[in-house]
């Protein structure tokens, strides 16, 4: 806001709400109602257009709702849904059968496209010429691939499950803050929904279960004394294996830590990664993406319609007996493919990266970007010797992906 008497601005947010503000009162039945009228409004907006719309469909709980929803609502008409899918035979992390449990049980017209290794190391000058910051995974390259793929089926709008995930708790780090709120607050309720927790996730080979065991209760214990400790750390691998230029560290060192955050509830982890870090992010890879190949995304989850009504539901109606995102698959239960409503494991869009880091040719980028990032002064030429590993997307103990992504920006 500027203020014309003196020209100073105000910086303030257009929207907001209150995380705490809970409606304890409402029943499951009224708030699953509730929630169908919303979501189902939300996507006839998104669907109004004078140009071709069509879904991204991954398999996952989110956008199989959208692709779901939309079927229903095509219902009767000759008009065919377009879904757009990135697929890895293979990969044990592939999710095409679960695309196909939908695709089997709607109208649509299936797209698909297989980002490789090589394709990847063709693209990745361009990808990172467009998002024009490093990303984390090559997940962002398989979702630039399938915008690449709208763009060639001449679909121009993209229905997508965004921003589920961070109202109705679909990662399973939350589980974290849900169960420490039940400890606190209610600790029969407590006892009973990690033993729900544990029997649900039995036999889950994707997310294994985090919260038992000795060294659960330790870091429990220790989590609002981890940022020091992560800082002692840190400055033990810098002396005994050095990392960064011994001048570079010196100066940020303890500006490069991430935050760790001790939420005292889940709305307001949700609220965090909502509104301050986590879904923000997201959507700027989507929006690059998207516009990279003249795409538009919409979003059906995060109308604000939608969006104040999740945040007063109670944290049981997003994570019951195990199960994340509760409410949502209790509300649309009759919709989707069971498969796919009860789907317990949680793989998030994961392309085979660790194998993709596999080629020389991969190898030879990441030296060069050693080189350039040393001749920089940020890291410390011992790092040159160290051996180049390949990498999982969500697992980055020797931040060669980051080296890689840092290198291509540089010449980007």
């Amino acid at each position: 806001m500027l203020n014309l008497s003196d020209l100073t601005i105000h910086i303030k947010p257009y929207y907001n709400i209150r995380y705490n503000e809970v409606n304890q009162h409402i029943g499951v039945d009224q708030a699953a109602e509730q929630f169908r009228e919303i979501f189902y409004t939300s996507v006839k907006r998104r669907l109004r257009s004078d140009v071709t719309v069509g879904s991204s469909l991954s398999g996952g709980l989110d956008s199989s709702l959208v692709v779901c929803i939309i079927d229903e609502l095509k219902k009767g008409t000759a008009q065919k849904q377009n879904t757009f899918s990135a697929v890895f035979p293979g990969f044990k992390k592939d999710e095409r059968k679960y695309m196909d449990y939908v695709i089997a049980k709607t109208n649509v017209e299936p797209h698909f496209v297989t980002p490789t290794d090589e394709s990847m190391i063709a693209d990745l000058q361009k990808v990172c010429w467009h998002q024009e910051e490093p990303f984390g995974s090559a997940s962002i390259y398989v979702q630039y691939r399938v915008m690449q793929l709208a763009k060639e089926h001449q679909v121009t709008v993209l229905l997508d499950g965004q921003g589920a995930d961070e109202l109705l708790a679909g990662y399973h780090g939350y589980y974290t803050q849900y169960f420490a709120e039940l400890k606190s607050g209610n600790p029969s309720k407590y006892q009973s929904e990690l033993n729900s927790y544990h029997e649900l996730m039995q036999g889950n080979q994707i997310n294994p279960n985090q919260h038992q065991g000795i060294a659960n209760k330790v870091k429990q214990a220790a989590l609002r004394h981890i940022p020091k400790i992560r800082e002692r750390y840190e400055d033990y691998k810098q002396l005994t294996k050095p990392f960064f230029h011994k001048d570079f560290y010196s100066s940020f060192a303890n500006k490069s830590l991430p935050n760790i955050y001790d939420f005292n509830s889940l709305q307001e982890a949700l609220y965090h990664s909502t509104f301050s870090r986590g879904l923000q992010e997201l959507l700027r890879y989507a929006d690059r993406n998207s516009m990279a190949h003249s795409r538009e995304v919409r979003l059906p989850f995060l109308s604000h319609e939608l969006v104040d009504f999740l945040f007063t539901l109670p944290s049981s109606f997003k994570i019951h007996q195990g199960w994340t995102k509760w409410i949502m698959r209790h509300s649309f239960n009759q919709i989707m493919p069971p498969e796919i409503t009860w789907r317990k494991d949680k793989i998030g869009y994961e392309p085979p990266q660790k194998s993709w880091m596999d080629p020389p040719k991969i190898h030879e980028n990441t030296v060069t970007a050693k080189e350039s990032i040393i001749q920089m002064g940020i890291l410390s030429p011992k790092v040159l010797n160290r051996k180049i590993e390949s990498e999982e997307s969500n697992i980055s103990r020797g931040n060669n992906w980051r080296l890689l992504m840092c290198g291509h920006l540089l010449e980007s």
